[in-house]
């Protein structure tokens, strides 16, 4: 963007850069004008996953939720929060860094999270796919708890090594 100026000496127009204060305020409109990124909320499967891993990892540190689940930090300690303020995590301070915090549920909510997280997928593989016979069911359902599980052992063995 330039801005034109006339110099009336000569009668010649000359064009100057745009000022600090010109460029930052339309950058500072661009910014306004773009939609809020979806990373300012958690999706459920995000919520999800940060509940999984608190019921199978109780009294965790929120960086070690971080790294299991993959996710932000920023947003791990946003669902860690929310869902303290709704009673289901216990948020502690960590005895070994008091500026850290650790992270647990409560027995019902993690009992409820490990059922339904334990519990085979056999009604949503339905749901998503009618097609499939009950044999293909049965063995879909096992692969996908094959590869769980070396997930699983691969995060196990991620977090022995650190």
């Amino acid at each position: 963007m330039t801005a034109v100026s006339s110099d009336t000496s000569d009668g010649i127009e000359t064009c100057a850069p745009p000022t600090f204060t010109a460029s930052h305020e339309n950058s500072a409109r661009l910014r306004s004008a773009r939609p809020r990124t979806r990373a300012t909320t958690a999706s459920t499967r995000e919520k999800l996953a940060v509940l999984e891993d608190i019921a199978r990892h109780p009294h965790s540190a929120i960086n070690e939720v971080t790294r299991r689940t993959g996710l932000a930090q920023s947003l791990v300690s946003r669902i860690t929060r929310a869902m303290a303020d709704a009673g289901a995590v216990i948020i502690e301070p960590d005895p070994s860094d008091r500026r850290k915090v650790r992270v647990s549920l409560d027995e019902a909510t993690r009992a409820a999270a490990l059922d339904r997280a334990d519990n085979p997928a056999t009604e949503a593989i339905a749901a998503a796919v009618p097609t499939l016979t009950d044999e293909q069911r049965a063995s879909l359902e096992h692969h996908l708890a094959e590869a769980a599980n070396l997930l699983y052992l691969a995060a196990e063995e991620e977090q022995s090594d650190d």
